[in-house]
């Protein structure tokens, strides 16, 4: 059986104080490593506000408890309280992160505007706030993105012809069942891409407890021997249920490892597009199974 592929997103500012340091700790006892998707510019997860009015955002923040998980700080930075900066104002953590032999990419600029606010994005803000986030990375990291994982899971054409400019090693920016040369909006893109393959934890909170979560975790990826990955968030598996990651951990019967550690070699072209997934209430770009399977 190959190995689980263990993604860590950090999205907000107190997930890369406080959440990264326990996931670190945990994949040192258990001998695991990861991919880190780290948001690099300014936390703004106050403007979250906004989105109460929408009733799928209100029930995901309800359901999840979002207050307890990311805490009041979060719940105020860019609005009464200033953004500070993630990824760019804690260099020493991406350069620890590194040291422990993980494996470190980009999680944008600006989560939180990315995640509302990309399909109003004109090109022009898209690659200012892309290079802002490679710039911002290099400095702080001492090393370039080798990889990049789209926040949110939102992806646009625009978005993927960057990360061919950049030269990424691979992207992680579908939800889907094996890596593959992606297809989107009719325009075939070079960089591969290694899709998440299992539900996260905030999607499945509310339906199942978080203890089930992570049964429900162990028995899918036995049915994924090939290629499997999970992604984690600093926020909440890092902080609150860090529990459900141990207990994952530690009963998985397989090593794990990250991302990049997948060939991308001889990969079959396949399409994706946004589409709705249970328990997020935006649509997020999916994997399919289509013609260009077979091309």
């Amino acid at each position: 059986m190959n190995p689980l592929r263990l993604r860590v997103d950090v999205c907000t500012y107190q997930g890369f104080r406080d959440g990264v340091s326990e996931i670190l700790r945990i994949l040192r006892r258990r001998r695991a490593r990861a991919t880190f998707f780290v948001a690099i510019g300014p936390d703004s997860s106050g403007r979250a506000i906004l989105n109460l009015l929408k009733p799928a955002f209100a029930r995901k923040m309800f359901r999840t408890n979002a207050a307890g998980s990311y805490g009041l700080a979060t719940a105020l930075y860019g609005t009464f309280l200033p953004a500070p900066l993630i990824g760019a104002g804690r260099p020493s953590t991406l350069k620890r992160i590194l040291d422990e032999g993980h494996e470190l990419g980009g999680h944008g600029w600006d989560h939180r505007r990315w995640q509302d606010d990309l399909e109003d994005y004109s090109p022009a803000r898209l690659v200012s706030e892309f290079d802002r986030m490679c710039g911002a990375f290099r400095t702080a990291a001492g090393a370039e993105p080798r990889a990049f994982a789209a926040p949110a899971w939102r992806v646009s054409r625009d978005l993927l012809a960057l990360e061919e400019r950049q030269g990424f090693a691979f992207a992680s920016d579908a939800r889907g069942f094996r890596p593959f040369l992606p297809e989107f909006g009719g325009r075939n893109f070079s960089v591969p891409q290694l899709p998440v393959t299992l539900p996260t934890l905030d999607e499945c909170l509310g339906s199942m407890t978080a203890g089930d979560f992570g049964k429900e975790i162990l028995r899918r990826s036995a049915t994924q021997p090939d290629y499997c990955c999970l992604a984690v968030h600093a926020e909440t598996e890092g902080r609150a249920h860090r529990r459900v990651l141990e207990d994952i951990l530690s009963k998985i019967d397989r090593p794990v490892e990250p991302l990049g550690l997948e060939s991308t070699k001889n990969l079959p072209r396949m399409p994706m597009a946004m589409a709705e997934i249970a328990g997020r209430p935006y649509p997020v770009c999916v994997q399919q199974d289509g013609p260009a399977l077979r091309s």
